[in-house]
């Protein structure tokens, strides 16, 4: 009895694994493409991929999440704003239910932004972290993971200057 119920463990973690497996793979590609429109940049095809009811954690300092107004609309400006972008050394992975472990379709991946500035010419490379949830192929949450005001103040025209304290005037 203990050797059939191990068993039964077996065949149905090994059954579950590849469907689990064939959603991230397809959940993969469509988070791959939204990645590859900020390099293009593609507007209309990351707009496509983009369910209205989108929730997204904001890179932005201040933002919190964003609806799918935010979402255009932060991708209006990095698309708009700059140029010669790649993402880098990119890692995929796959994302997991965080009550079970399991993998649950949802995609992640670490990597390298790259670009110069469109207004002022000057370059970044910011390190990031994106995880992708999916529905019906669309994605439906998401978040980005870096220092997107530290990126933009890198490339503002003009530095940030520092306020000296006050003189005590005696």
């Amino acid at each position: 009895m203990k050797h059939l119920l191990f068993s039964l463990v077996v065949v149905l973690t090994a059954c579950s694994q590849p469907n689990d497996l064939t959603l991230y793979n397809a959940n993969l590609e469509i988070a791959k493409t939204a990645m590859s429109c900020y390099e293009t940049p593609d507007f209309e095809t990351l707009k496509s991929l983009i369910h209205a009811d989108v929730k997204h954690q904001s890179p932005m300092y201040g933002e919190g999440s964003v609806n799918y107004e935010g979402v255009m609309g932060q991708a209006k400006f990095y698309m708009e704003g700059f140029k010669n972008v790649s993402f880098e050394d990119q890692i995929w992975l796959p994302g997991v239910d965080p009550e079970t472990l399991a993998m649950d379709g949802s995609v992640r991946v670490y990597g390298t932004w790259k670009g110069v500035s469109v207004e002022t010419g000057k370059s970044f490379s910011v390190d990031a972290y994106h995880f992708f949830s999916l529905q019906d192929g669309l994605i439906i949450q998401s978040g980005d993971y870096f220092d997107a005001t530290g990126m933009v103040m890198a490339v503002s025209a003009s530095p940030v200057e520092e306020v000296a304290p006050a003189a005590d005037s005696e």
